[in-house]
């Protein structure tokens, strides 16, 4: 028998953990943060405790109380006989099969023990190690994995009052010979790997992160579709089709189908938003701010062709810039080359970038990013300040999100200034308030309110439906969705689940 345990993307947008069993194989399909938990507990300056992050985000339902699935570290430095602490044992899940590394289905990785396998796309473990070389902590650790609440002996002479040890931080330099790295599997797009008793068939599709696989996966009760996320309507419509297609010409027992726009009659799509972009792009005389997705490499490749069809060219900053030399080798997507973008170095910490009141020496200590990116900056990159925008502010297009507001300080910004809202317009009181702040600054700055311009990365209803009966499955089970009763005029056999609810095959 085959069971089917949804742990998270039930009735819900994301968060997708569901755990497939079939006789002695067990494979988490994703394994993501569920938004929904965490709007509904913690916020910027209230999040789960390091000193007791596992059995929190348990308690909250964020991850599921398996015994064994979890990192020890964190287990045993709450008690050394902790109920979920696997006593030896080989884990209890013998991988992770990822879609695409969007947060909500990969964002709870970093808590999995080391020896847990993940499976997916090489442009998602590129992307995975992208998220680890620049951010920090114990919650980006995807691949590299490093043991935490570590002490070890003081080099030299306690003071008085002082301890013979010291606590070691994660990625400190003496727990190098400590590190681990996760066992990574890069698929090959239409081909078959065994993972224990199923098969795994990957098909790439068009998504708004690069990288992004569905899957045919065989089990002893059937096959089972999962479509991950995915539309028809990006730069790659073709890869989603040829997904559906196989869906097509596959005995289907179960379609696990993402629902997110299940509500919407129809979709808008990359090549439509370019067209408008250009035609808004040319039609304003100053500068051009946009806020999009910063590694949807779609819409980057988007708008760089409308900036360059205007004649004007998109800036993006120095961490994005990175972003792309890592996805470089993505097959399946427009990855932005050196040509279409150049990169802005925004002021930070003391601002002296370019002033000559200092030592040059002294220019670079603004700058504490990850080694790759100061590579970037210090390595010969033609860069541009916002002072060189001001100088020629119809030239550019310059990405300014929520986060780097603070440019508007050094832009100047003029009354023809335009702002250009190119991701999903708020959908929750949390996204408001934000949305709200973006209004009070251009405000503030006497810039207009933004102009909505977006596609978004999966499905109209209409579009899930064709699928569906595409697709001809035995059962459909709605997942990423919370209109899931709306697939019950999609198909005969709609299974609506909750959170750990288990489907028997």
């Amino acid at each position: 028998m085959v069971e089917l345990t949804f742990y998270g993307g039930v009735n819900e947008i994301g968060g997708n953990k569901i755990l497939l069993k079939d006789q002695d194989t067990r494979i988490f399909l994703d394994f993501g943060k569920s938004f929904q938990i965490q709007k509904k507990y913690f916020d910027s300056f209230l999040n789960p405790r390091k000193l007791n992050m596992i059995d929190e985000l348990v308690s909250f339902g964020q991850i599921p109380r398996i015994k064994g699935l979890y990192r020890e570290d964190y287990l045993k430095h709450v008690d050394p006989n902790h109920s979920l602490l696997s006593g030896g044992n080989e884990p209890p899940t013998d991988a992770v099969l990822i879609t695409h590394s969007h947060q909500d289905h990969i964002g709870m990785i970093p808590w999995l023990r080391p020896d847990i396998h993940l499976l997916g796309s090489e442009t998602t473990k590129n992307i995975l190690q992208y998220w680890q070389v620049t951010t920090s902590g114990d919650g980006s650790e995807y691949l590299d994995w490093y043991p935490s609440f570590q002490t070890k002996p003081r080099k030299t002479k306690p003071k008085k009052g002082q301890s013979s040890f010291i606590r070691v931080r994660t990625k400190a330099k003496y727990l190098k010979d400590e590190k681990r790295t996760r066992e990574f599997t890069c698929l090959s797009p239409q081909k078959t790997v065994q993972v224990g008793d199923v098969e795994v068939e990957s098909y790439p599709v068009d998504h708004s992160l690069p990288g992004a696989y569905a899957y045919i996966v065989k089990t002893s009760s059937g096959n089972i579709g999962y479509t991950g996320d995915l539309r028809f309507h990006g730069h790659a419509p073709e890869l989603s089709n040829r997904f559906v297609k196989a869906l097509e010409d596959t005995d289907i027992k179960v379609l696990l189908c993402e629902g997110t726009r299940a509500e919407d009659k129809k979709s808008f799509g990359e090549s439509k938003l370019k067209e408008k972009l250009a035609t808004a792009f040319a039609s304003t005389k100053g500068l051009i701010l946009v806020n999009y997705p910063a590694r949807d490499v779609s819409r980057v490749s988007t708008m760089c062709r409308a900036a360059a069809e205007s004649g004007r060219t998109l800036l993006v900053s120095p961490k994005q810039a990175y972003y792309f030399s890592v996805i470089a080798g993505e097959k399946d997507l427009p990855v932005p080359s050196d040509d279409d973008f150049r990169v802005l170095l925004p002021r930070k910490d003391w601002g002296i970038w370019g002033n000559q009141r200092f030592d040059e020496l002294l220019w670079a200590q603004d700058y504490r990013y990850p080694d790759p990116v100061e590579k970037i900056i210090f390595e010969g990159s033609d860069l541009l300040t916002p002072s060189d925008v001001v100088k020629s502010p119809s030239e550019y297009v310059v990405t300014c999100s929520f986060f780097e507001f603070g440019l508007l300080h050094d832009l100047n910004p003029q009354s023809d200034t335009s702002y250009i809202w190119s991701r999903s317009e708020p959908f929750d009181e949390e996204g408001q308030i934000e949305y709200d702040r973006v209004l009070n600054w251009l405000s503030h700055f006497g810039i207009d309110e933004p102009v909505t311009m977006h596609c978004s990365g999966h499905l109209a209803g209409s579009e899930i439906q064709d699928l569906i009966e595409r697709a001809q499955p035995e059962i459909v089970v709605p997942i990423h969705t919370e209109r899931p009763d709306l697939f019950t005029d999609w198909h005969k056999d709609v299974r609506i689940l909750e959170q750990n609810d288990t489907l028997s095959l």
